[in-house]
């Protein structure tokens, strides 16, 4: 203890000596690509930290700095943008390197503690694209400044009818917008505002007249509004109607709306049945397209909604009387008893009006190959997507290219098939790679002019997607049945493949006969393509769809092959 009396200077100079040498190797050692201790940049804490890293943090968030834009007057911004929005970029890499901490520092004693006070506090760097900055002005502003100004209206907050105060506009010089917008200096952490100077205009509607009607609607709805229905009246509660309100300045006045979605439900609750009667139903007679009796059934009476709200809405806005429910007639369902003659009006008739009582759209075409020789159709040159039954082209074409020796049935074609298999499975299976690449090798083009030359006018593969109609389809399958298509040999090919196509939802599910078809289905798409062998003859059969099912085209099937027996 003595000696240490004695020495305690000598120990006090050797300690501290030895601390400062130890600070000062930290000093020395200090990453040269850190920013100094305790430093920061915009209020935020970066000391001790990678200055690249530093860089690249501050730089995305200046990209997200808003810049207000507002004109004249206004307390509401015109456009909140990003600083990319006008072409300006902020690059904070200098400011930052400013941080670093140099050898001359670094080698004085205690200097990591406050080097950072030396830094002398520096701004981004902000560089102006001007071409970027005028393809923002015409975007917002077209080729003059002109700014509408902004009329005063209501609102409903919380339960209250609030006035959304006015805005002034007016016109101002392009020149100023470019002018305050190459100013554009943002800092982090503080509000950018851009003011520009304008020619005020006042808005139409101003302040006071929107506090006016604001008064009249809350003393026209403190205790509800009574509205009569029938002979009832019913008094709608005035939460009820805030929460319907809404409000409109389309021109010189603010209208007073109530919201058809948000009433709906109280209507059909309260007010609908305090004003409807059932409607009554006519019973109508028809022989093919003709009506041969009727007898009117009563007509019925329900609440005309858009009417009634205009009147609500009336009465808030101006008062007066009571409003009423406004009705309209409802007219009454009809029933048909439908009947048509085994001809070919009566066919074509059952066709349209089955089509028009069924969900879908319908392309129909119908034809008798022998006996009568009858014809219907509906809607049979409307183009549907053609789905698989564009095979049935494809078909044609490759018999054609056989016949004619530039194909042979030994040629591979997809997948290691041969043209005789791929022909099979893509009439019997539907099978797609198949049918593709037997497509693409005739050509898009090529095969839509030999369709043309052969009558099916109404099929194309040249636009965006493979078109075709019912009536196309069954000159196809009738050609095709009486020989005028293509060889003997040739027809018993394709027919025979037909025949054993393993989709027999549609047509062959409605048939009595043997049926050779082709189906179609893709998306909303279901048709079918049809020769069904008849103890009278063959007839054929096109049936395309849209948003229709297998079982409709099935039951239409029947429907026909019931009146051409009678």
């Amino acid at each position: 203890m003595q000696w240490a009396r004695q020495h305690k200077r000598r120990v006090l100079l050797w300690g501290g000596g030895g601390l400062s040498a130890i600070l000062l190797l930290v000093q020395l050692l200090y990453p040269s690509g850190m920013t100094v201790p305790f430093s920061s940049i915009d209020g935020r804490d970066i000391g001790a930290q990678e200055r690249s890293r530093v860089t690249e943090s501050l730089n995305a968030d200046y990209k997200k700095q808003p810049i207000a834009l507002y004109f004249g007057s206004s307390n509401s911004p015109y456009r909140t943008l990003k600083p990319a929005d006008i072409g300006l970029t902020i690059n904070n890499a200098e400011r930052v390197e400013a941080l670093e901490y140099p050898l001359w520092l670094r080698i004085i004693p205690t200097s990591i503690f406050w080097a950072h006070t030396t830094r002398s506090a520096q701004l981004p760097k902000y560089t102006h694209n001007n071409t970027k900055l005028q393809e923002y002005m015409v975007k917002e502003l077209g080729q003059s400044c002109d700014v509408a100004p902004k009329n005063a209206s209501l609102a409903v907050k919380e339960s209250k009818i609030i006035v959304i105060n006015s805005e002034k506009g007016g016109t101002c010089k392009l020149e100023d917008v470019s002018k305050k917008l190459k100013e554009v200096s943002p800092i982090l952490g503080k509000q950018t505002r851009v003011n520009v100077p304008v020619n005020e205009r006042a808005p139409v509607i101003d302040d006071s007249k929107a506090k006016e009607l604001q008064q009249r609607v809350i003393k026209r709805i403190e205790k509800g509004v009574m509205i009569s229905a029938g002979t009832e009246s019913v008094t709608i509660p005035r939460e009820q109607l805030l929460s319907w309100l809404t409000f409109e300045t389309p021109d010189k006045d603010i209208l007073v709306k109530i919201s058809p979605e948000r009433s709906t439900t109280y209507f059909a609750e309260q007010l609908t049945p305090k004003v409807s009667k059932a409607a009554g139903v006519s019973k109508v007679t028809t022989q093919d397209f003709t009506e041969i009796s009727r007898v009117d059934g009563a007509s019925g009476q329900t609440i005309d909604t858009a009417a009634t709200l205009a009147a609500l809405s009336s009465f808030l806005t101006n008062g007066g009387d009571t409003p009423r429910v406004a009705t309209k007639l409802v007219a009454p369902r009809i029933e048909y008893t439908r009947s048509y003659s085994p001809t070919d009006t009566g066919l074509s008739a059952l066709l349209k009006q089955y089509a028009e009582s069924h969900p879908g759209t319908f392309g129909i075409s119908l034809i008798e190959l022998s006996g009568q020789r009858r014809r219907a159709s509906f809607q049979d040159t409307l183009q549907f997507r053609t789905a698989s039954t564009y095979k049935l082209f494809v078909a044609y074409g490759t018999l054609k290219r056989v016949e004619s020796g530039t194909w042979k049935w030994s040629d591979q074609i997809q997948g290691g098939r041969s043209l005789e298999k791929c022909f099979d499975d893509m009439i019997v299976k539907s099978d797609n790679p198949c049918g593709e690449a037997l497509l693409a090798k005739i050509g898009f083009r090529q095969l839509t002019d030999e369709l043309k030359a052969a009558g099916l006018t109404g099929s194309s593969f040249m636009g965006s997607e493979p078109l075709t109609t019912a009536g196309d389809l069954s000159t196809f399958n009738a050609s095709l049945e009486s020989g005028q298509l293509v060889s003997s040999a040739s027809r018993t090919r394709l027919l025979d493949a037909m025949k054993r196509n393993i989709y027999r939802q549609g047509i062959p599910a409605g048939a009595s006969g043997m049926v050779a078809d082709k189906v179609g289905f893709l998306d909303a798409y279901l048709h079918d393509a049809a020769i069904i062998y008849t103890a009278n003859g063959p007839i054929v059969l096109s049936i395309m769809t849209s948003g229709s099912s297998w079982a409709t085209i099935a039951d239409l099937t029947r429907q026909i092959e019931a009146l051409r027996s009678r």
